[in-house]
């Protein structure tokens, strides 16, 4: 629940920052309307961001026939369609049936509501169902519902056919049916389905099935304004469509289209909206009514390619005034990449000003990164209407971008998108590190940096001063294992006097894309990657810090008057490392105190504020005794610790090892997989070998040895083993080991705890750092929870798509 709490927050902050500055959650001002202008801000604005494509709504004929039947019906109907339903609908129904060809059409009161209607029907407990990763969210809502029927629901990437030919020969054989849902037109880039190919699926594959929300195509497109899905190719007998008549149709509502009479009947009869829902009210039918008449008159056809000239304008400036649209498209929604939102804010908010109304397409509706100018075109567009915006969204968008010191090419980069010739010939000749008068030094290794000064930032932070990070390196580079090879990046920024303004350290390595995931859901995986490979849901990931160290990685000094200019330029390096190293996410980590101002900047910049797992700390060792200490912890912890851990404390035999043999150190290596098979809370690839043997006689290093006096079955091995860093006057415990035969008699794990808190004591620590997981055992021993969060920005979400469907399957909720 914390990372679905943080994803509330992210959200929210985004809209509350939108909302402040002008650009959302904004009412009009006007007491009539009169063709595509609206008052914004005391502002008259040409109305960009209508999705009413044909301008239907200002049809005098429409708006008649809505005043009649509210004349002769009243203002609304109020009974469900199970037990009657206002004449209007069969009329309506009637005009449907034609202009989709004869197949069968059920009406509902919205797109959300006929989804939730059609789709538990329609999908049955053996079936199979398969999400295009855009799909609209209403689509992806009413999935939902179905897996808490345990029906299997899988993702593929964004229109990748040869994907879902592959996901469907893996699913033929084990389910009954298999469903597709995708969007006719997407409603953020514009772009349409591949129909053709997916009905060149439904040919070749007799369970395959297709459930298409052509919501942005109805009216625009196809014979009577069927929309793009029909226009594409004729309907198919294992097609489903549901159409809004709440854009270009301009009435509200919706339609569902089935190929065959017994799936209507089905929707009809049992569609939970269907029976417990308000209908459309007589106004909106009636207004629907008239607009289905137009759509079977030749009418439609000059509507239609009104729009369409307008489109093609559009796309004509959009070129001229070289703008980077994302999907080059015939649909009417067009989408210019700005990558970071505070980019598309500025630009948006110089826009209102200026008299043009368009959207910021944001997080969620696309990643953080992929922010972007979402606009449409609509029929009442007048050819120097739409120039005149395009030509004043260049102009803001090059200031920007100016004004912000941001390259174009970081957006070409973000979408993944090539360079224009133009671009690349700029690159060469701009240098993107130019911020203030700041001095960005990068190095490649920690024997590059002086000691004395990376210490100076970093000294009793963790394990990653200078001695820390030597052994890291040591241990994580040059093996056969790819898996087990890091990339070490360090940072450095300093002011013009030489003075450091900011320093830290990257580290880029392969990552499972679960690793914070409940143990439940990483349980599941894990049993995914038995079978598809130790790589499957893994993310090449550069992080601030590394899977191995605690702490606060960040060095900033927040008194300098540019320590906002040098986090720009770690973002600058760390965007560089991501392409460099053709990694997919970046993540700054082990944040402790909230702080708004930096939750907005980083959020500015193309970041979303995640929560982490709780670190745990004790801090004061001023007790004497062990009486001394009990008395500091609650009254349960105490009892805890005395009949738990103190009681068996005379079993024990406790060393600090020095110089160990090759034996000793794969025994501890068998203590720590013990450990890595019992745990999946922070679900990482397994350490090396290297990486024990490396710490065994390592600088700064201790490790604390845990036997049993007495106990002869084990030879006099030890039972635990913990592993822990010396930094000035903090002592961090690292790894632990622990034979899991021994926990229920004798608790090793518990002991090799309250050994550590001892060794620092005696070694007259300020402060010991006990890490991640196992909260509560920690807590008991006195530790101090911190909750902490990171930011982190995400090229590709399909994985946490694929892990987000895991974690709601109905197994999944119950294990978690």
């Amino acid at each position: 629940m914390k990372n679905y709490h943080s994803f509330v927050q992210s959200v929210y902050q985004i809209a509350q920052d939108a909302s402040r500055n002008g650009i959302a959650h904004l009412s009009t001002q006007d007491n009539r309307f009169n063709g595509n202008t609206i008052t914004l801000n005391n502002t008259k604005s040409t109305n960009f961001g209508s999705c009413s494509y044909l301008g239907l709504e200002f049809d005098e004929r429409i708006k008649n026939a809505a005043i009649d039947a509210i004349q002769k019906y009243g203002t609304q109907f109020s009974s469900s369609r199970a037990y009657v339903s206002l004449g209007l609908y069969e009329e309506l129904e009637d005009l449907f049936r034609k202009i989709f060809r004869g197949n069968h059409v059920l009406v509902t009161p919205t797109t959300t509501l006929g989804h939730i209607a059609a789709i538990p029907v329609l999908v049955k407990d053996d079936d199979a169902v398969i999400l295009d990763h855009q799909v609209h969210s209403s689509v992806q809502g009413a999935a939902n519902m179905l897996k808490a029927r345990g029906i299997h629901v899988d993702m593929i990437r964004h229109n990748n056919m040869e994907m879902l030919e592959k996901k469907i020969v893996e699913l033929k054989s084990k389910y009954k049916n298999i469903w597709y849902m995708a969007d006719g037109i997407y409603s953020m880039y514009g772009d349409g389905a591949p129909i053709k190919e997916i009905h060149a699926l439904l040919d070749k594959y007799e369970q395959f099935n297709f459930y298409v929300d052509d919501a942005h195509g109805m009216s625009c497109f196809g014979e009577n304004g069927a929309g793009f899905v029909m226009q594409q190719a004729p309907m198919h007998p294992k097609q489903v469509i549901a159409i809004s008549l709440a854009k270009a149709f301009a009435t509200g509502g919706a339609v569902l289209v089935f190929p065959t009479w017994e799936q209507y009947q089905l929707v009809r009869s049992c569609g939970g909206p269907m029976i417990t829902s308000g209908p459309m009210q007589p106004g909106n039918l009636g207004a629907a009514v008239a607009s289905a008449k137009i759509h079977l008159s030749p009418e439609i056809y000059n509507l239609q390619e009104d729009l369409n000239e307008n489109i093609k304008f559009t796309s004509l400036m959009l070129h001229k005034y070289g703008l980077p649209v994302i999907h080059e498209t015939d649909s009417p929604v067009f989408f210019v990449g700005v990558s970071l939102p505070k980019i598309g804010n500025q630009i948006i908010q110089k826009l209102v000003k200026q008299g043009f109304y368009v959207n910021l397409g944001v997080y969620p509706a696309v990643p953080l990164k992929n922010t972007g100018i979402r606009f449409t075109i609509t029929r009442l567009h007048s050819f120097q209407q739409i120039e005149e915006m395009v030509k004043q969204l260049a102009f803001n968008f090059n200031e920007t971008l100016v004004q912000e010191d941001f390259h174009i090419n970081k957006i070409y980069n973000a979408f993944r998108m090539p360079l224009p010739e133009e671009v690349m010939a700029d690159q060469k000749v701009k240098s993107l590190m130019a911020k203030s008068n700041l001095k960005v030094e990068s190095y490649a290794s920690i024997n590059q940096i002086d000691k004395d000064e990376w210490d100076s930032f970093f000294k009793e932070r963790g394990s990653f001063d200078w001695d820390g990070l030597q052994l890291l390196e040591q241990t994580f580079t040059k093996n056969e294992n790819p898996i087990q090879n890091w990339e070490f990046d360090y940072l450095i920024v300093r002011d013009e006097y030489h003075k450091p303004v900011l320093a830290t350290f990257f580290t880029t390595a392969l990552s499972k894309d679960d690793m914070m995931s409940p143990s439940a859901i990483s349980e599941a995986v894990e049993e995914m990657r038995k079978k598809e490979g130790e790589t499957y849901l893994t993310s090449k990931s550069v992080l601030m810090g590394s899977m191995l160290t605690e702490g606060e990685h960040l060095y900033i000094d927040k008194s300098h008057y540019h320590w906002q200019a040098a986090m720009e330029c770690m973002f600058d390096f760390s965007s560089q490392l991501l392409d460099l190293y053709d990694a997919n996410s970046i993540m700054y980590r082990d944040f402790k105190n909230s702080d708004e101002k930096l939750d907005k900047f980083f959020m500015e910049n193309g970041f979303i504020k995640t929560d982490l797992p709780d670190c745990h700390s004790i801090e004061g060792f001023s007790w004497g005794t062990t009486e001394e200490w009990l008395k500091l912890l609650s009254p349960k912890s105490r009892r805890h610790v005395r009949g738990n851990i103190l009681k068996k404390e005379s079993f024990y035999e406790t060393n600090v090892v020095k110089n160990a043999t090759q034996s000793k150190i794969e025994h501890w290596y068998e203590l720590y997989l013990q450990v890595k098979k019992n745990s999946l809370a922070l679900n990482t690839f397994t350490m090396p070998f290297k990486l024990f043997k490396n710490l065994a006689n390592a600088r700064n290093w201790e490790v604390l040895e845990l036997s049993l006096k007495n106990d002869e079955r084990l030879n006099k091995k030890p039972v635990a083993v913990i592993f822990n860093y010396k930094s000035g006057n903090s002592y961090s415990a690292m790894f632990i080991g622990v034979d899991y035969s021994m926990q229920a008699d004798f608790m090793p794990y518990r002991q090799a705890l309250y050994q550590s808190i001892l060794r620092a004591k005696e070694l007259g620590m300020d402060k010991l750092n006990l890490g991640f997981t196992a909260d509560l055992e920690k807590k008991r021993l006195g530790s101090i929870s911190n909750a902490t969060h990171g930011y982190v920005q995400i090229k590709d979400h399909y994985n946490l798509s694929v892990i987000g469907n895991i974690a709601k399957t109905k197994r999944i909720k119950k294990a978690v």
